[in-house]
């Protein structure tokens, strides 16, 4: 399960209706753009660009007798800019398993720019996500149920209520990659399209190689961004993965004399606060945004597992793992329990049928239980997502598990694999198993980065890279300069004494030009206190001081590694500046 690296910006799909227009499938089409848009229509959704086209494309649920129920494919073609596009398509395929490439593809269509200028941007969700017959279960999908999500994960019951649903509408074993990349050929011919330039971020990097396997003539390029080969057993080895990103996220701390000097004794407050999580688990009351109320969260030993392993997935959520934790070592368990909160719904967006039927085929049958012990040791998560997954995924119909997964995915296709230098779910271990077998390829590894870039500084690089390299179709001269200039965020820090005289200086209201965005800051004895007066409806927010000028918000609700930073001219405040990871600096200047 991922959260994306690639679709930096997403945009809601709303649901695409427009049938395609039957007997298309039969027509031979030329190896043109205009062809690949041949029987399409325009979406007419609010929320998709206004040049989208839509349309829908039946396949066979069972590809190999071809018979029976059948499965409408949703298809998305945002057209070239330019007026001359050329015959090859790019194609993104999201993660999860079980997130829809159409939603995240849009935001990619934005993220890499420059290349729909020349090239359509062509968008299949996998058979089960999306609109194409989404597997979604509603069984396990409750907005107020993040204690369980956190201590069970998939909570047996209600996963094996939405199998027995299931099963009296689709065969849920024909849900796994090879079909599901089938499929996509089966379009890519029917609409006309030439080869490929293929795009895969974590499970859509499996998807992508699982092509290169499969029809490696229709492919022109491969990107694989936080790679997960088809042999990989990642169950098996998350736990190892996430211990591995945890050691190097304490081995830079340690070697950051900030973070060194505010947390000298890292990896000890850590193992105390799992201690404590697995003997005395504290229960921590927090506003629940889904609910509009309070919520106790008790912060057991695989609640505060899992909430580590996630916050592990983003560099900027890793910045306040070492403060989080000291917080939660001297009692303060209030900004670990809003972090396990927000990852507390990390299914919301997915469809769970789609992820256990691949899941349980492609991963959880092929693990023996001789090699549970060995894969978990030493580990902070231990075997709890091993037993929980194998625990859902029982009678959940499967075909042969060995049926076509390859040793290693051989191929002469220029293939791009970038990892995380402690990506706690892809390790960068699977990109360079990966990348030896395919004869054209350029692996990239980024320092410091994880299973995606948000807050790092310079992330503008790696669409640029990718860009470069779909526009050549050759990894030969591949200019990846850019990569080593990418920098990690700060390590969050502990609060800082500043004088009241200095904190007289900052209230005031300030507002954005940008958007309709306003705030009121106000000294309320020797805090400052944000309000906002204008825009999402968030309560109030402390705010905490980390340098006179600098200060992160706390409040239940607010997104984690939220701060701002002060203008001071004339002594007063003339503006702040907002910062979010992930998202451009916001600007807010000086009102009254």
């Amino acid at each position: 399960m991922s959260n994306s690296r690639i679709a930096r910006v997403l945009l809601t799909v709303a649901i695409l209706n427009v049938i395609w227009i039957a007997g298309c499938r039969s027509k031979v089409a030329s190896s043109s753009a205009a062809a690949g848009r041949k029987g399409l229509t325009p979406c007419g959704a609010p929320q998709m660009p206004a040049e989208a086209l839509c349309g829908t494309y039946e396949v066979f649920e069972n590809r190999a007798a071809r018979t029976g129920h059948k499965i409408p494919l949703h298809i998305v073609v945002l057209p070239a800019t330019g007026p001359h596009p050329l015959p090859d398509p790019f194609t993104y395929f999201a993660g999860g398993p079980g997130a829809s490439s159409i939603t995240e593809g849009v935001g990619v269509a934005q993220w890499l720019g420059p290349l729909r200028q020349e090239r359509d941007l062509f968008l299949v969700d996998f058979r089960g996500t999306g609109q194409s017959g989404g597997l979604f279960c509603s069984e396990i999908k409750d907005a107020e149920d993040v204690q369980g999500f956190l201590d069970d994960f998939l909570a047996t019951d209600s996963v094996h209520a939405c199998r027995d649903r299931l099963m009296k509408e689709a065969d849920l074993s024909w849900y796994t990659t090879d079909a599901a990349i089938d499929d996509v050929e089966e379009v890519r011919t029917a609409l006309g399209y030439g080869q490929l330039n293929l795009i895969g971020n974590s499970h859509g990097t499996r998807a992508v190689l699982t092509y290169l396997q499969r029809h490696p003539q229709s492919i022109r390029t491969a990107t694989l961004d936080g790679v997960l080969p088809p042999e990989a057993r990642s169950l098996l080895n998350l736990a190892s993965a996430s211990q591995e990103a945890l050691d190097g996220l304490i081995a830079e701390c340690e070697g950051d004399p900030a973070c060194k000097g505010a947390f000298p004794n890292l990896r000890q407050e850590i193992d105390a606060v799992l201690h404590t999580a697995a003997t005395e688990p504290p229960v921590v009351t927090v506003l629940n945004p889904a609910a509009r109320r309070p919520l106790s969260l008790r912060l057991s030993l695989p609640a505060v597992a899992q909430t580590l392993r996630y916050m592990l997935y983003s560099p900027a959520e890793a910045a306040l793992v070492p403060l989080q934790v000291h917080l939660a070592a001297q009692g303060d368990w209030k900004a670990l329990a809003r972090s396990a909160l927000t990852h507390g719904h990390e299914l919301s967006q997915t469809a769970e049928g789609f992820f256990l039927s691949v899941t349980c085929a492609e991963d959880v049958a092929l693990i023996g239980d001789d090699e549970i012990e060995a894969a978990v040791a030493n580990t902070f998560l231990g075997d709890f997502r091993i037993r929980r997954q194998r625990a859902a995924c029982e009678g959940w119909p499967i075909r042969d598990p060995a049926r076509d997964v390859p040793a290693r995915v051989a191929s002469d296709v220029p293939a791009l694999l970038i990892s995380g230098e402690r990506d706690p779910v892809t390790p960068a271990s699977y990109g360079e198993r990966a990348a030896q077998p395919l004869k054209n390829a350029r692996r990239v590894v980024i320092a410091d980065g994880s299973h995606d870039l948000v807050g790092m500084r310079g992330e503008d690089c790696e669409p640029a890279v990718i860009a470069a390299f779909i526009k050549s179709g050759t990894t030969e001269g591949l200019d990846v300069s850019c990569i080593a200039t990418l920098r990690r965020p700060d390590f969050e820090l502990p609060a800082v004494t500043v004088a009241k005289a200095d904190l007289q200086l900052l209230p005031g209201s300030f507002a954005a030009k940008e958007m309709p965005v306003a705030v009121r800051v106000a000294l309320e004895g020797d805090r400052l206190r944000l309000y906002v007066t204008q825009g999402p409806p968030l309560p109030p927010a402390q705010l905490i001081p980390t340098s006179s000028l600098r200060f992160r918000c706390e409040a239940d609700g607010w997104a984690p590694g939220l701060a701002l930073t002060f203008q001071v001219s004339g002594g007063k405040a003339t503006q702040l500046v907002l910062v979010q990871p992930g998202k451009p600096e916001l600007i807010l200047r000086r009102t009254d």
